[in-house]
């Protein structure tokens, strides 16, 4: 994709010392900043397709919906039967009903759905199923919201659909992105692999569109998925990568816990990301059928988690969170990104947008949309436990911090009032992930929360 340099002025001090304050904690040369108004803007031509499915006899079945995409060229007909043909592109799986997404680009669709009653991903004859419904259109950056898909309970389909011959075959073709097709769900990877590395972590922040292409978001598994052992999910922040993790998945116990790592690319709004988690976690679910998990998120990835698991119940409701470990999290924002709204749009990514203070993101976290006053707090079974760093630069003016956020934010009142455990540590933003002191906490959260469920499974 085209890079395009940046030429409009900072108008003012205050948002030069912000953006500047970003590119010196990560680490970024100047060069950074170019193409992101183009990643912006080809972001926002991506059209989307939204709505919900169910059978018209209520069942408990998992569903499959199907994305259809018309072939090219598009005025193309089949020989035999002169009408245009539309291949599979795309799947969104439900544990039942609910609601279902796509993310795309512009094209002519048909929508279909069946009930995976076997649960083997395919769709098998006498399966309760919706015929590719009539085709519809969307352009650059449009939304098909509220669509109803109605499965019958006594209707099959004359098409073979198998989700996993689709997820073999996988080429990686922008002209048919589609968000699901270009996402991970579970794929085994060494951590070692660059593609886990800052490199990637970077292009995710500035180049999010690219990453999406080059990379691939979603949840990698670092072993073979094991029934006997508990996932760990790992979920960096802002610029980072799952590298970073390195020594506090390190500290697990191997026998008893298995690593995951969210890879996403943190230049997106925060309720993307978290909506693209939820679907990832709830397909591997719905596929692997594990009851509990823990979380362990740095950073910004705090936020992007606590999200998640308010989530999580309305799509995965027989899977549980019983432990979540944040890590210099900024729960009421970021300083820098106060004033990031005055400059140009140009040089803003989208994530920064949710990281203001007060920003209605971060609300949502702790209070109930539009009710500022009701706590929006974890349910149970989740233990939240807090660890925040509190080293900084003996250069550093203002506020108490770790470097980059600010003690206040990372200890803010409701966090800190829900926490089980709140522990500082002398350490920077950064440092707090390579601590001694936190992979031994982590290691002992893990063993005391699980330590039931272990001693069953064994």
């Amino acid at each position: 994709m085209e890079e395009l340099a940046i030429r409009a002025p900072i108008r003012t001090g205050i948002v030069r010392c912000a953006l500047a304050g970003f590119c010196c904690v990560l680490l970024l040369p100047g060069c950074a900043w170019l193409g992101v108004r183009a990643q912006r803007e080809a972001l926002q031509r991506f059209a989307r397709v939204r709505g919900e499915v169910r059978v018209d006899v209520p069942s408990e079945q998992p569903i499959i919906v199907v994305l259809l995409r018309r072939s090219e060229p598009e005025n193309a007909l089949d020989p035999e039967t002169r009408e245009p043909t539309y291949r599979i592109i795309d799947h969104f799986p439900l544990a039942g009903a609910g609601r279902f997404g796509f993310a795309v680009t512009p094209g002519s669709f048909r929508l279909a759905a069946f009930v995976d009653e076997n649960r083997n991903r395919s769709y098998d004859p006498g399966e309760p199923a919706l015929s590719p419904q009539p085709p519809f259109r969307l352009g650059p950056g449009e939304t098909l919201d509220d669509v109803e898909l109605v499965i019958p309970h006594d209707a099959a389909l004359a098409e073979h659909y198998d989700i996993l011959a689709l997820e073999a075959r996988a080429p990686r073709d922008p002209r048919n992105f589609s968000l699901g097709r270009f996402s991970v769900a579970g794929d085994v990877v060494d951590l070692a692999d660059p593609r886990l590395g800052p490199a990637s972590g970077r292009l995710g922040l500035w180049r999010f569109v690219d990453f999406l292409f080059e990379v691939g978001p979603g949840v990698y598994f670092l072993d073979e998925y094991d029934a006997d052992r508990i996932p760990v999910l790992f979920v960096h922040g802002m610029g980072g990568y799952p590298q970073e993790f390195a020594n506090l998945i390190a500290a697990l116990d191997r026998d008893r816990f298995q690593p995951w790592v969210y890879f996403y690319p943190s230049g997106v709004r925060l309720e993307s990301i978290v909506q693209h988690l939820t679907d990832t976690i709830a397909e591997l679910h719905l596929r692997h059928g594990f009851a509990s998990m823990a979380v362990v998120a740095h950073s910004m990835g705090g936020l992007v988690s606590r999200a998640f698991i308010h989530q999580l119940g309305t799509r995965a409701a027989n899977l549980d969170v019983p432990l979540f470990v944040s890590l210099s999290t900024p729960w009421a924002g970021s300083e820098s990104a106060a004033n990031v709204e005055r400059a140009p749009e140009s040089i803003v990514v989208f994530s920064w947008l949710d990281m203001r203070p007060g920003s209605e993101f971060l609300e949502q976290l702790f209070y109930h949309p539009g009710e500022p006053a009701r706590r929006h707090a974890l349910s149970s079974p989740t233990q939240f436990h807090l660890l925040f760093g509190f080293r900084r630069d003996e250069r550093s003016f203002g506020p108490s911090s770790d470097g980059v956020i600010s003690v206040q934010s990372q200890a803010r009142r409701e966090a800190v009032q829900e926490a089980r455990t709140v522990l500082p540590l002398d350490v920077d933003h950064a440092g707090i992930l390579r601590s001694e002191e936190a992979a031994e906490a982590l290691r002992s959260l893990l063993l005391q929360r699980f330590e039931k469920r272990l001693w069953h499974a064994r």
